[in-house]
């Protein structure tokens, strides 16, 4: 586990630090505390460096310096310029939090999961909706494990089992915007929440007793096939209420974007979030 997630919640913030923090924001904030040193250096350069050592201590545990950074830096930096530094995802990505410690294959890299879930007889062709749909006894497993598994309450053991570790090298913590997993001490691990997070571990004990072969993929295809079929999650693991699919606006620190998004009705949890193109789903509405 990162030292930042160790200092007590009154002093970080974790929405503008660790994986949220903002690249454009820091290099501003950092800036700003050199240009304070070297004021102070004209009178005194012990008092510089001792207020650069502060500036630094608060940009690294609070994400910036000057309040107000985010609505500044977003306000008057051209989007061109906080696009070569934004980490949100790319467009047309899939899971938000799947395990993925592999470098895919050259056979791996047109490995398409939709396909592939065809073809074990998970997902199937509706044609009345003209789309794909879960199988039901694949849907009625999966609801049941997973609801299985929130009431065990051992998510460090069930995530342990996924990845073949010893339960005692790793770590989950719940950040509130983001479920996140540690194997000593390193980030292996992000989910839109705990939620997602159990959908997927639930998922892959379905899949391992549903398709025989499951367990010869890579982690990081099983993750990205498991990030594909909360696109089908229909009820939430933890609340059983409805989980609603649609398009929304998300925003970073410095940005803005369209998001689609699959959302628990009951207790808002997030299951599923990718950044798309809105060109893309206008396009889509009207074919």
């Amino acid at each position: 586990m990162d030292a930042l997630s160790r200092l007590p919640v009154w002093l970080r913030n974790p929405r503008y630090t660790g994986s949220n923090r903002c690249l454009p924001c820091t290099i501003v904030n950092v800036v700003i505390a050199a240009g304070l040193a070297l004021v102070v250096a004209t009178v005194s350069v012990g008092w510089a460096l001792a207020t650069f050592a502060v500036a630094a201590a608060t940009i690294a545990v609070r994400g910036y310096l000057v309040p107000g950074t985010p609505a500044l830096t977003k306000r008057y930096l051209p989007d061109r310029v906080l696009a070569l530094f934004d980490k949100g995802p790319e467009r047309g990505g899939g899971a938000g939090g799947a395990v993925a410690d592999e470098v895919p294959s050259d056979h791996e890299v047109s490995f398409d999961p939709a396909t592939a879930l065809v073809e074990a007889g998970v997902l199937l062709e509706d044609p009345v909706v003209d789309d794909f749909v879960l199988e039901e006894g694949f849907h009625d497993a999966w609801r049941r494990e997973a609801r299985t598994l929130a009431d065990a309450d051992a998510d460090e053991a069930a995530l342990a089992e996924f990845l073949e570790f010893d339960p005692g090298s790793i770590a989950l913590v719940d950040r509130g915007h983001a479920y996140a997993a540690y194997i000593e001490d390193e980030p292996a691990g992000r989910w839109e929440s705990r939620q997602a997070f159990l959908a997927d571990l639930a998922a892959a004990d379905v899949l391992e007793a549903y398709w025989d072969d499951w367990k010869g993929l890579s982690t990081a295809r099983r993750s990205e096939l498991l990030g594909s079929l909360r696109l089908f999650v229909e009820t939430c693991p933890t609340c059983d209420g409805d989980v609603t699919l649609g398009t929304t606006v998300v925003e970073s620190c410095c940005r803005q974007y369209d998001v689609l998004a699959a959302t628990c009705e009951a207790c808002g949890a997030r299951l599923f979030e990718a950044d798309v193109d809105p060109e893309t789903i206008e396009r889509a509405a009207e074919a």
